[in-house]
């Protein structure tokens, strides 16, 4: 529809009519002063979509068309808040659990590894560093061989060293990393 000069002119004269009573019944129903405000703009532009057939109503229809359009507009944005907080809730909920389990992890790995380095201290450096590859990057034997340019038997038998004197450190304790240590060996 090609916009004229009438045309600006009588959407001029609505909005002057109506806007207070759109925005009234748009408030009414949201209780949120910007989100009503979208309703009074949105009504407009579908007012202005339809401004022939707006045009050929009278007053009192006029009005109840329009008011209609913006009670419509409302609730769908109503309904719409409603499936985004939900939607929301959710989201939130499920956030705070994986954000709960992610630190949890990453403290024990924390743990583990310092833990872990300081016993690290009493082997030799190859031992150390095939320990911790296959421990913390959880590497193959072959890819640690192609890593460190020794043999895939070599690397296996440092790393049963390193584990076995780690084993001797601690002392033949029972905990989480040295079950650890003996489920990756």
């Amino acid at each position: 529809m090609k916009g004229t000069n009438k045309d600006y002119e009588k959407m001029e004269e609505l909005y002057e009519l109506y806007e207070q009573k759109i925005y009234f019944v748009a408030f009414s129903i949201l209780n949120n002063i910007q989100q009503a405000e979208d309703v009074v703009q949105e009504t407009f532009i579908t007012i202005y979509q339809q401004l022939e057939k707006v045009c050929s109503l009278k007053t009192q229809e006029l009005k109840r068309y329009i008011l209609r359009i913006s009670k419509n507009k409302a609730i769908d944005s109503y309904r719409k808040n409603k499936r985004h907080g939900l939607f929301l809730e959710e989201y939130q909920r499920e956030a705070v659990e994986v954000v709960n389990e992610n630190i949890g992890a990453w403290e024990q790995y924390l743990m583990s590894e310092a833990q872990i380095d300081t016993l690290l201290t009493t082997l030799k450096d190859s031992y150390r560093q095939v320990f911790k590859y296959r421990i913390f990057y959880n590497l193959t034997y072959k890819e640690i061989s192609e890593l460190m340019g020794m043999s895939e038997v070599n690397v296996r038998k440092q790393f049963e060293r390193a584990r076995k004197q780690v084993l001797d450190v601690i002392g033949g304790t029972q905990n989480d990393e040295l079950k650890e240590l003996k489920k990756n060996g």
